[in-house]
C-alpha cells in the first residue's frame, strides 16, 4: 500500500513538472514573437514618424512616392492594411492619379470581403480572386467598377487587364469575350516594362 501511495505521488510530481517544462516553452515562443515584434517596430525604415509624414504627404500633397512607402508598409503590416484605404481614395479621388486605381479596387474588394489580395504571378490565381467580385451586393460592384474603368480610361494597366478578366469570364457583369480580346490589344500596346500582371 505504501508503494502504491509512493508511485502514485511520483507520477503526479512528474506530470506537474513536464506541464510545467511545456508552459515555459510556450513562454520562451511568445518571448521569440514578441522580440521580433519589437524588432520590426525599432527598424528604422518602418518608423510610426516616418509612416505619418508618408501619410501626411499624401493627403496634402497628392505624393506618389509616400502613397508607395505606405502601399510597402501595409504590405508588410497585414494587420492594419484597412488604414490604406483612405489614403488610396484621396490619392484616385482628390489628385487624380489614376494609375492607383487598381490599388483602390483591391483595397475595397479585401475591405467588403475580408480577403487578402492573393497572387502567385498566374492569371489563374488572378481570376480566384477577382471572383470574390461576385460575393459583394451590386452597388458595391459598381462601385468597384467606377474605379476600374476609371483607371482604364486613364491607361492604368492593372486597371484594363482587371477589366480583361472580368469581362473575358463574365465575373461581376455580363461576359464579353468581344470587349475582352479589345482590352487584350490595348494591353498589348503597353511597353513590356509596365507589365506588372
Amino acid at each position: 500500500m505504501k508503494n502504491l501511495k509512493l508511485l502514485i505521488i511520483i507520477c503526479c510530481l512528474s506530470l506537474i513538472i513536464c506541464c510545467q517544462e511545456k508552459e515555459k516553452d510556450k513562454d520562451k515562443d511568445i518571448r521569440i514573437i514578441d522580440s521580433n515584434k519589437e524588432n520590426f517596430k525599432k527598424s528604422k525604415y518602418f518608423k510610426e514618424d516616418r509612416i505619418k509624414d508618408n501619410k501626411y504627404n499624401v493627403k496634402y500633397y497628392g505624393n506618389d512616392r509616400s502613397f508607395g512607402e505606405l502601399e510597402l508598409y501595409y504590405s508588410y503590416n497585414n494587420s492594419r492594411v484597412e488604414e490604406l484605404l483612405p489614403y488610396s481614395l484621396i490619392i484616385v479621388e482628390k489628385y487624380k492619379k489614376y494609375k492607383h486605381c487598381t490599388t483602390v479596387f483591391n483595397n475595397l474588394i479585401e475591405f467588403y470581403t475580408g480577403k487578402d489580395f492573393q497572387y502567385d504571378g498566374t492569371e489563374t490565381s488572378l481570376v480566384l480572386y477577382l471572383k470574390n467580385l461576385e460575393k459583394l451586393n451590386q452597388d458595391q460592384k459598381n462601385y468597384l467598377l467606377y474605379f476600374l474603368k476609371l483607371g482604364g480610361g486613364n491607361n492604368d494597366f492593372g486597371s484594363i487587364n482587371y477589366l480583361r478578366l472580368l469581362n473575358r469570364e463574365g465575373i461581376g457583369m455580363e461576359k464579353n469575350l468581344k470587349k475582352a480580346d479589345s482590352l487584350n490589344g490595348v494591353l498589348n500596346k503597353f511597353p513590356r516594362s509596365v507589365k506588372k500582371f
